[in-house]
Order: structure tokens, then sequence, then C-alpha cells
């Protein structure tokens, strides 16, 4: 073993006359356990709210949209489906209807968000099943119906269906923006519907307003004909989608408005990106604080061990040698710290995985109703253990250069 190693381990151990050295060391290792441990934890949160917010977003939304410039009416719809349908990456398309809509229980009326799909294959714009508890999809088509059952027929989000006070079985009326003639004047629209489906996506906004009827029956509610609001695109990687809505509006010469799932939510996920950034540099600055800390138990060490280093450079030891003395100590209290910190990261992380923690608001305040975590194993194993012990290396830097800069007649005659 080199010199320089067996007297950094040999400094590193306890001595009763070191007490105080030994405990300023323990402390640093802890301080850089905990800065390690809690960038892993929040990183971690960080990026399981960005995953779980993405994964709800683009599964109950289309990751494309295709709609008439000015909202026009979309007649041609399915020559455009059938063209896009052959671009690469493309996995769905389909026509889609939405509108607005006031809905009315025996509780309570409130204003709810309509979506119109194909009950065959809704998969363009939202992954119905699954999502759905005891239902299909299929299960919105008019021939669905049993003898007791409507042909009009709705899916409504779990938070919804609560805060009107339905269920499965029961009749929803729907008032539409469309004025129509009758003896009292002009009336709103109004249309009833039987739930034959609840929903919950994890997600608060979209499980208080959205509801599902099927395809024909959104066209007839808004006066459409045979014509829709867009056409709605599922590709088989959500990050291609920029990727794929530029080639649409390539192959469509710029006839429509062409809108991948960012572009659609792009302010939502520039604030949490740019709030990842913040926090990351927060927490790095834990650690930089306590890797500075390490400075203090090698400085006493230093002054401790100066006839030591006296007699070491009298015999021959060069000053890189007495340098790397304390630089090895310096890295074994870092790189310690650091590997605690990581199990202690790694076993929090596993246990709110295992432990679902409630989001305060069940869902209604941060979107989601969980606490989430996914842990990146590229920054959490490699980038913030390497950032971590290269903080503890520059640390050390200033008491090992003290330490050689020591003239060996001086050292030894030091009291």
């Amino acid at each position: 073993m080199p010199f320089e190693l067996s007297l950094a381990l040999r400094y590193m151990r306890s001595k009763r006359k070191r007490s105080a050295v030994s405990i300023l060391t323990w402390l640093s290792v802890g301080g850089v356990a905990i800065g390690v441990m809690a960038l892993m934890v929040v990183l971690s949160v960080m990026n399981g709210f960005d995953n779980d917010l993405k994964t709800k977003i683009v599964g109950l939304n289309a990751h494309i949209l295709i709609m008439p410039h000015l909202q026009q009416p979309f007649d041609d719809y399915a020559k455009v489906v059938e063209r896009v349908k052959t671009l690469p990456h493309v996995i769905a398309v389909g026509p889609y209807v939405d509108g607005q809509a006031l809905a009315k229980s025996t509780e309570r009326s409130l204003g709810i968000a309509v979506w119109g799909v194909d009950p065959d294959s809704p998969q363009a714009i939202a992954d119905l099943d699954k999502y759905l508890f005891e239902a299909k999809a299929v299960d919105l088509k008019p021939e669905m119906a049993g003898k007791n059952g409507r042909p009009e027929r709705i899916f409504l989000g779990r938070e919804l269906a609560r805060r009107m006070g339905v269920g499965l079985g029961d009749d929803l009326i729907l008032f539409l923006p469309i004025l129509q003639q009758t003896p009292l004047g002009m009336m709103p629209t109004s249309k009833k519907f039987q739930i034959v489906g609840i929903f919950s996506t994890g997600m608060y906004d979209y499980d208080a307003s959205f509801a599902y009827v099927a395809l024909d029956q959104a066209k007839a509610m808004y006066n459409l004909g045979e014509g829709a609001t867009g056409v709605a695109v599922k590709v088989d990687d959500v990050d291609r989608a920029p990727e794929v809505a530029r080639r649409i509006r390539e192959e469509l010469k710029g006839r429509y408005q062409v809108q991948d799932w960012l572009q659609m939510n792009r302010n939502l996920f520039v604030a949490l990106e740019t709030e990842k950034m913040v926090m990351a540099v927060i927490l790095s600055l834990i650690v930089l604080v306590a890797a500075l800390n390490i400075v203090n138990p090698l400085t006493m060490v230093v002054i401790e061990k100066t006839k030591e280093i006296g007699i070491l450079k009298a015999m021959g030891a060069a000053d890189r040698s007495i340098a790397s003395i304390f630089i090895m100590q310096g890295l074994f209290i870092g790189v310690l710290g650091t590997i605690l910190g990581a199990a202690l990261g790694f076993g929090i992380c596993e246990i709110i995985k295992q432990v679902p923690i409630p989001m305060p608001g069940g869902g209604s305040v941060y979107y989601i109703d969980r606490l989430p975590v996914m842990v990146d194993p590229v920054l959490s194993y490699v980038l913030i253990p390497l950032g971590s012990i290269l903080l503890c290396f520059v640390a050390t830097l200033f008491p090992a250069r003290q330490a050689a800069k020591l003239e060996p007649v001086e050292a030894i005659r030091y009291e």
C-alpha cells in the first residue's frame, strides 16, 4: 500500500486526543450524505410528477390535433384521416367532436367539456378502456342499450359524477349552447343521456370536467351534420409528436392547423422544467456547503500533524505526496457520504413508491392525487454522486496545499 494511502486511512481512525477531529469528520460525512439524499429524493419526485403528468395528459388526450382554420366545419376529414394514417410512427387516427354543455342532475348543474369519439376506436383521442370502471368504450354505441336503456349514452369522470350526485344508470340532461324556437320563445337545446361508465385518470381537472359520448351523437348535438371538430392522431412515441406534427403540416401543405401535445401544454411543462432546474440549483448548494465543511477537519489534522509532515518532508517526501494524503482523506469523507446519501435516497424513494403519500386537496390543487416518484438512474447514480465527489475534491485542495507548503525545519520545531 502506498504510504500516502496508509497515512490517509490512519488519520481517518479515531483517537482519544483527536476526538474533536473525528466528530467533525463524521459530521462532514453526515452533511454530504444528507445533501445527496435530499437532492436525489427531490429530483426523483420532480421527475415522477413530470412523468405522471405527461402520462395522464397524453393518455386522455390526442398526441396531435388537426383542425380547420378559424374553427370552420371539418367536412372533408375522411380524406385527411386516409392521408395521415400512412405516415411513419402514426398508430391511430380518427375524427372527434368537442364542445361545451351545462350538465344538470337532480342535485346540481355544472359546466362540462363534451367529447365525441368513435366507440369502436377511441384510441386516437383517448385510451378510455384504460381508465373506465367495469365498462368499455363500445358501451357508448346506441345498439348496446337494453330494454330499459337509452340509446343516448355518456361516460363521466369520477369527480364529476361525485359532484353531481349521479352514478351508473342515472340520467343526465345536457343543455347545449344552441338555441331553438319553442312556444316559450328561444330556448337552449337539451338532451337526456344515460350514464353507462365512470372513468378515473387520477388527474383532477379531467375527472371533474370531461364527459364522452358517441361521435354520431356529438355530431347531432352540435348540428355538425357529417362534419367534425377535428382529427386526432396518436403516435408510437410521445416524444416524436413534434416531428410527426411537422411532417403532417408538410403533407397537408398548411391547409389545416396542426398542434402537438407539447404545444398545447407548453406553459405547464416549461414551468415544470424551470422549477426542476431551480430546485436542483438550491439543493446543490446544500451539497456544496456540506463539501466545504470538509475543510475544517482536514485543517485541524494538518495543524495536529505538522511535526509528522515536517519529518516526512525531511525524509524526502515530495510536496505532491503530502498533498495526496489529505486529498485522499477528504475523498474518503466525500465518497462515504455520497454512498450513504445515495442509499438513503434510494430507500426513501422506494418507500414512497410502496406507500403512496396522498396530495393535499385530493388532486384539486396539484393536478394529481398522490406523490409520484421516478428515479432517473443516470441522474441519481451517476451525475449526482460524481458532482458530490467533485465538490469534495475541490474542498480538499486548500488544506492539502497548506500541508504541502510547510517547511520541514519549521514544521519539526512546531509546538
